[in-house]
């Protein structure tokens, strides 16, 4: 057997342009064919397709709803999230929500009548739904804002819908910032009322407290009692010892010794009536039912003071839903806004006509050269020129 030589590739290129050559024609109806075609089709059959886009920033954190998120957060733990408070994250997410949202679809379709715009036919309007989400795309950039496109056939028309998908959506983030605004006012309200009562239920517990008992001020009462009881044990002592010096001195039956023993005893009993709480009116304290009044005094203060916070905080935190709830403000600013965009961005013609008249040249090349190499077999009469002319015939035949 002899043995082929290699082909080099600048020998290849050569030879398929010999090739092309040969058959110049067809090579060029094969290319030209498919190139005016698509050419026609690109420049008047295909509809040009426009894109307009805009480029929004998600919701701002520094506003009463956040603020109030983390007071909650941080002061009543979990607090924030049974109430559906929404951090700044969520509300992105809401946002992002929203603008994917059927109801805000199904409104542009109406808004513009896509129906008739598209020429719709079909009998679902989940079909109509489904083509205008094709021409539809919503996206997060590097720098975390939103980039809403529309494509549609018209470049006017694509911008005035990103317009009003953006307004749509800032009025639906609005209604549901407001809305969670009210339901969470009024469970501030609901509980502002049960600490309200809870309150004047407790103050007048406490004032009747004080009523029964005579007991105001724990600190004062007690160091005035404590001071007056030291007063008459020291009047008490200094009798005491004058007696003793008088029975000393005169006995026992002396008229000086006779004052001082009835003044002993006034004294005494003083002293024990202040002890036994006798003189309670006066504002002395018994001594032996302070610890249970002092211990009942400081329990119904401690709460009152608990309920005061709590309603002091509740109170703020409802006056802040108030004003938030009444707010209509923007919240979906825009960076950079739709404008009507006449550059197509479907079909590319340059892209389309390139990439044909490639595919069409290379399949030119790829038959011309089948066809001389068909033909340079069939001069040597190989086995593969068998073939050929058995796969002809059945065609010969078949026309026949």
């Amino acid at each position: 057997m002899e043995k082929q030589e290699s082909i080099g590739f600048i020998e290849l290129c050569l030879r398929v342009l010999n090739n092309d050559l040969k058959h110049f024609k067809l090579c060029c109806a094969i290319v030209l064919i498919p190139t005016i075609a698509v050419f026609v089709a690109v420049m008047w059959v295909i509809k040009p397709c426009y894109r307009a886009s805009a480029i929004v920033t998600p919701p701002a954190a520094d506003n009463t709803m956040s603020s109030l998120n983390a007071s909650l957060s941080s002061s009543l733990g979990g607090m924030s999230s049974l109430l559906g408070l929404s951090s700044n994250e969520n509300d992105a997410n809401a946002v992002w929500t929203i603008l994917n949202s059927w109801e805000l679809h199904d409104q542009v379709i109406r808004e513009f009548n896509l129906k008739e715009h598209y020429e719709f036919d079909g009998d679902f309007h989940a079909d109509l739904l489904k083509k205008f989400r094709k021409n539809f795309g919503l996206e997060c950039n590097d720098e975390n804002m939103f980039v809403i496109t529309v494509e549609d056939e018209d470049y006017a028309l694509a911008a005035k819908m990103v317009q009003f998908m953006l307004d749509k959506a800032d009025s639906a983030f609005n209604h549901f910032k407001t809305t969670q605004a009210r339901q969470t006012r009024e469970y501030f309200q609901s509980r502002l009322d049960s600490c309200d009562k809870d309150l004047d239920s407790l103050l007048a517990k406490f004032v009747k407290f004080q009523v029964d008992n005579n007991f105001y001020d724990p600190e004062i009462q007690m160091e005035s009692t404590i001071k007056y009881i030291a007063e008459l044990q020291a009047k008490r002592d200094e009798v005491g010892i004058e007696m003793a010096y008088e029975k000393a001195n005169r006995g026992a039956d002396s008229k000086r010794y006779d004052e001082l023993s009835k003044r002993y005893n006034g004294i005494n009993n003083a002293l024990n009536g202040t002890l036994g709480g006798r003189h309670k009116k006066m504002g002395m304290v018994a001594l032996k039912q302070s610890p249970e009044l002092g211990a009942e005094y400081m329990r119904i203060e401690a709460q009152i003071r608990v309920q005061e916070s709590l309603y002091k905080f509740l109170r703020q935190q409802s006056e802040q839903l108030r004003i938030e709830e009444s707010k209509m403000l923007t919240n979906l600013h825009v960076i950079e806004p739709p404008w009507a965009n006449n550059k197509k961005v479907f079909p590319l013609r340059g892209v389309t006509l390139i990439f044909t008249v490639f595919v069409s040249f290379l399949l030119a090349s790829i038959i011309c050269s089948v066809m001389e190499y068909l033909r340079s077999e069939e001069s040597t009469d190989s086995t593969v020129a068998k073939e050929w002319r058995v796969f002809k015939g059945f065609f010969k035949k078949s026309k026949v």
